[in-house]
């Protein structure tokens, strides 16, 4: 089940996000939730791919298998949005999983998707890929085909045409990589039944000869464990700001973060701001996080006075239960008013250590912390990786629902600011792309909360 996000959260066709499952050159895919509480799953053309989904669209519409991932709805929001069931587990989970699957696994694994792409084929239609994470569980282990890229060739399906199509030549490639790969899991090998349908690009006749060469058996599903992208992440609404309302809109970020760890006090003079009309939000936010910094600063000041005075009374105490009773006033006065030679060191105060700037030995260096997290992220990124790319960021992060995320530039480093709770401020100096970065200090490691250019 996928929990609903707050009010506000980011929506694309009237579905409230939750996730980000991963960014492509055609396409942003993303969890949402729907009416039912069952969550979808929201694929949206990013430049230049509307035409792509569009024609995926008109492809699976005009076929309904049950091996195919079915499309739920098709709507229009900044690209074109194809909306389709949540279904989190898929082949290569599974097969990660169960490691060794019996033949007849996968039997049950391969055959209906050779089917549901010879359905496709009959129809003049590609699939346009076949891999283990193209192919979707449902609840029961039945598998579906996801056919991201799938679209209409021919109106006539003519055996010319089965021969001479390049995509009827990847799908049938993609199919037997999958099928060798899975076989030789199970211990076993393609039989040559299967091997003559497949040259002669017939995919239904292949999964007829698979079923012939053993009984399907059931996909074994460990239902007590969850399947990997379970992980929930809320997403927030962002608006871009630039200038003055960019620093403003990052105090007021820093204020909120504070107030959750500022107890009722501070999150009920939250509130009272959050009525302020947004016009006047710049001055009432930056006046809220200088006052909710001081007051933090002020009450661990105040803890470390009040604590070094209990100290300094129970010493006293201890050193007047110690003195020996007999001792005479008069030595006592004359000890009082005795001068005594100090030395310009013993009576100059320490220098406090700048609370700051100083990261606890406990939670490492934040620094280091930081550079390391912010490699991992451009490699993520590089990479095209979302999945990678949530497992990096604070839940919540800004970073996660931007339309272009911010990269570490190349001739950055980074310098501390200040620390504020549980987030550390950091500062990327760079001559071409001077920035800040705000970490967060978890019991699991160092997190991503949110990056900007200056």
């Amino acid at each position: 089940m996928v929990a609903l996000v707050e009010e506000h959260a980011v929506t694309i066709a009237a579905h409230p996000l939750v996730r980000a499952l991963r960014r492509d050159a055609e396409r942003e895919v993303w969890v949402a939730a729907d009416a039912s509480g069952a969550g979808v799953e929201v694929h949206r053309s990013l430049a230049g791919g509307e035409a792509a989904l569009a024609r995926e669209a008109e492809a699976l519409l005009a076929l309904d298998h049950p091996h195919l991932v079915p499309i739920l709805d098709v709507a229009v929001d900044a690209g074109t949005v194809l909306v389709r069931p949540l279904l989190q587990r898929n082949l290569a989970d599974w097969l990660v999983q169960r490691q060794s699957p019996s033949p007849g696994e996968a039997v049950t694994a391969l055959a209906p998707i050779a089917t549901a792409l010879g359905a496709l084929h009959a129809c003049g239609a590609i699939a346009g890929g076949c891999s283990a994470s193209d192919i979707r569980l449902d609840p029961d282990g039945a598998p579906l085909l996801m056919a991201e890229g799938a679209c209409i060739e021919t109106e006539r399906a003519t055996d010319a045409w089965r021969e001479s199509s390049e995509g009827v030549a990847a799908d049938v490639a993609g199919w037997r990589q999958l099928a060798l790969a899975v076989l030789e899991t199970a211990g076993a090998a393609l039989p040559d039944a299967v091997e003559a349908a497949l040259g002669q690009r017939q995919l239904a006749a292949a999964g007829d000869a698979l079923l012939t060469a053993w009984p399907a058996l059931p996909l074994e599903l460990d239902a007590a464990a969850s399947p990997p992208s379970d992980a929930r992440v809320r997403m927030r609404r962002r608006d871009r700001a630039v200038g003055v309302d960019a620093v403003w809109a990052r105090l007021a970020l820093l204020t909120e973060l504070l107030a959750e760890r500022g107890g009722p006090l501070v999150q009920r003079a939250m509130a009272a701001l959050s009525l302020v009309r947004p016009r006047f939000w710049a001055v009432a936010g930056g006046g809220a996080a200088a006052l909710t910094v001081m007051a933090v600063l002020l009450s661990q000041a105040g803890a470390a006075d009040a604590g070094a005075m209990d100290a300094d009374a129970a010493r006293t105490d201890a050193a007047s239960a110690a003195a020996p009773a007999s001792a005479a006033p008069t030595d006592a006065a004359s000890t009082s008013t005795a001068p005594t030679e100090t030395s310009p060191t013993a009576a100059a105060p320490a220098d406090p250590a700048p609370a700051d700037t100083a990261a606890p030995t406990s939670e490492g260096d934040p620094v280091a912390g930081a550079a390391a997290l912010l490699a991992e992220r451009e490699a993520c990124l590089d990479a095209g990786d979302a999945a990678c790319l949530v497992a990096l960021h604070d839940p919540g992060s800004p970073q996660l629902t931007v339309a272009d995320p911010w990269r570490m530039p190349d001739d950055g480093t980074l310098e501390l600011v200040q620390r504020l709770g549980d987030a550390w401020l950091l500062r990327v100096v760079s001559e071409r792309e001077p920035a800040s970065v705000l970490v967060m200090s978890t019991e699991a490691g160092w997190t991503l909360r949110d990056a900007w250019s200056d």
